[in-house]
């Protein structure tokens, strides 16, 4: 007794010591504290209450299908899982000849109406497939003459494969670390021998030679070189020991799972990692093998993992607490997480990020999911919305600002007249009519570049704008050099830009830039309605010249309202201010528009709040930014 209670003394300072360590090793770098991992353990008196126990937690409603396997017997269920995953079904154990209570009780309370017996009557008898009909259950059986033909039946019943996993057959280990990862890419687990394959299994592999991909579940000690050429676009992976190649599977597939949610369970038998394989493809996760002591290949594994989410299969004496502890203590956590913006044109297909990256507590860059608010926004109209998103596993919650611009409804042509040897740029941007109603100055690539023009004419140039059906149209009048016959620019071409609703008289007089006088001219029209947003061009007559002055007058959206900007940027980094910002219009349209800081540089040094007012053209207010600096 004495011994015994020495023993368990030890085995906590080492926990403690352990544990210990892993804080220290963390408090070092970081000062976030490591958050709890949630920890749910399925334990059952036996393998059958586990089994009945994961079927509790993961089909919590109906369905339709189960698969049975022999509790006891692990080479026909090697199988199992890609066929549960397709049919969304548990798997379930039974004795072999009597079928087991915590099964039968799960059946009815799932109100099954098809199973499927992974075995033939030497491994599931009769007697449990006659009770199953007896309740008007259909069962449909994959047994064949020994576990080879089985496995192929029931790969067969899977449909045309693109991959599979070729495992040892004579060994559960490899089978069952792959299981939740073939169920989740539906693909078929073939057994095959050591040293040689089954007829049965040459067979299917002739049939299905134009695989994609064939993964070779690991090294030559479980399936020898001598196997490889019977095995098309064969890739071998894992290697070492069973821990070694358990995590080596998992790294192999690691951008196409999630270790947001793990399962531990032992890999001592065969059960419990067996009935997990159909419930883990559900949150895309692996089943990771721990036992005590734990191997370096899985301490190795959890250390660079962010794991909040821990499942373990079995009780005290299949996965002890002291392990338990480890495993919970080990993987990182997220230090932070930064929202991001998402900008994308009006009607344009829009699907959330379905990862993102977050910084973990050892300073390295993680990918990991978000599952969001909503899987589909609408982008028909534009407009700035808000999605918020929970990463998996976690309770944390980031935000994406989804900016849906507006599309260019109609370009307004360009008209304008330079003299021989002038220099002359294309403009890179045009005024254009947007579908919010809004005036903006988009981008416009021309087709011939820059002109160089030496001879009086007049040439026309088109561009293309993005989101424009139409091309944008310049025509660019060259006048002689200047002369008392023939001026070339005479009078100022002036652009005047003036807010929705403000009046204005046009002017009288233009500037004659050669008498250097104001002279008298006629335009066009004689008002102007400024009502309305849009690009007017006006002509005038100046009084005794033969040459025209040219007005446009642009009218803007009036700006009502501009909201505070808020923002948040972590110590030390480096942060840019917002060039533009959110405006909301008379009629109630939200348009972007240019903002001047006052501080156009911030000390991102010191935790703190700070105050920045802005200035907007046509806006009376300040615009504010709250710009909060924290700590990293």
């Amino acid at each position: 007794m004495n011994n015994n209670k020495f023993l368990f003394v030890l085995k906590s300072k080492k926990l403690a010591a352990l544990v210990a360590a892993v804080a220290l090793s963390i408090s070092f770098s970081f000062t976030k504290v490591h958050a709890a991992t949630t920890t749910v353990r399925f334990n059952g008196i036996d393998r059958y209450e586990t089994a009945a126990k994961v079927c509790e937690n993961g089909w919590q409603g109906n369905t339709d299908y189960a698969v049975i396997v022999n509790g006891e017997n692990f080479p026909d269920a090697l199988s199992a899982a890609p066929l549960a995953k397709k049919y969304d079904a548990p798997i379930l154990l039974t004795n072999k000849e009597i079928l087991n209570p915590y099964t039968s009780v799960q059946l009815n309370r799932l109100n099954v109406k098809n199973v499927f017996i992974i075995g033939g009557k030497g491994v599931v008898s009769q007697s449990v497939e006659d009770s199953l009909k007896a309740r008007g259950i259909k069962v449909t059986r994959f047994g064949g003459a020994d576990r080879y033909e089985t496995d192929i039946l029931v790969a067969q019943k899977l449909g045309k494969a693109t991959e599979i996993a070729v495992v040892n057959g004579d060994d559960f280990h490899d089978g069952m670390s792959i299981a939740s990862i073939a169920a989740l890419k539906g693909m078929p687990i073939i057994l095959t021998g050591r040293d040689y394959m089954p007829d049965s299994v040459k067979k299917y592999l002739q049939a299905n030679k134009k695989l994609d991909q064939a993964y070779v579940i690991g090294g030559k000690a479980q399936i020898s070189d001598s196997v490889l050429p019977y095995i098309p676009n064969a890739k071998r992976i894992a290697e070492g020991d069973i821990y070694e190649r358990n995590t080596g599977i998992i790294n192999a597939f690691q951008n196409e799972i999630s270790t947001g949610t793990i399962f531990l369970a032992s890999a001592k038998d065969f059960p419990d990692s067996l009935v997990a394989a159909a419930m883990a493809p559900k949150t895309s996760s692996p089943i990771l093998y721990i036992d005590s002591p734990i191997s370096d290949a899985t301490t190795n594994f959890l250390r660079s993992k962010i794991v909040n989410n821990i499942k373990i299969l079995g009780g005290q004496g299949v996965v002890d607490y002291y392990s338990q502890q480890i495993a919970e203590a080990l993987p990182l956590d997220i230090a932070y997480v930064d929202n991001f913006t998402d900008t994308i044109w009006q009607d344009q297909k829009y699907t959330a990020r379905p990862t993102i990256v977050v910084t973990a507590t050892d300073g390295t860059i993680k990918e990991v999911p978000v599952t969001w608010n909503l899987s589909r926004v609408n982008t028909t109209k534009p407009g700035i919305y808000t999605l918020y998103g929970t990463i998996d596993g976690t309770y944390r919650t980031v935000y994406t600002t989804l900016i849906v611009k507006p599309i260019p409804t109609k370009v307004e042509d360009i008209t304008d007249e330079i003299r021989v040897g002038d220099s002359y740029s294309l403009p890179s941007t045009v005024q254009a009519q947007m579908s919010d109603g809004t005036v903006s100055k988009v981008p416009v690539s021309w087709e011939y570049g820059d002109p160089q023009i030496n001879t009086p004419g007049v040439y026309t140039f088109y561009g293309t704008v993005e989101k424009y059906n139409k091309k944008a149209k310049l025509t660019l009048v060259v006048r002689g050099s200047g002369s008392s016959t023939n001026p070339g620019e005479q009078y100022d071409d002036t652009t005047i830009e003036i807010v929705q609703g403000d009046p204005y008289t046009l002017p009288k007089t233009v500037f004659d830039k050669i008498s250097k006088k104001n002279l008298p001219v006629t335009w066009n029209t004689k008002s102007i309605d400024t009502s309305k947003t849009g690009i007017v061009r006006l002509e005038g007559t100046v009084k005794d010249s033969i040459y025209k002055a040219y007005l446009t007058l642009i009218v803007v959206p009036k700006i009502v309202e501009i909201p505070e900007v808020r923002d948040t940027v972590v110590q030390g980094t480096y942060y840019s201010m917002p060039t533009q910002v959110a405006a909301k219009t008379s009629d109630g349209k939200i348009i972007y528009v240019d903002v001047q800081w006052d501080k156009p540089f911030i000390d991102l040094g010191t935790p703190q709040t700070y105050y920045i007012k802005g200035t907007v053209k046509h806006y009376k207010d300040p615009v504010l930014l709250i710009l909060k600096v924290v700590s990293n």
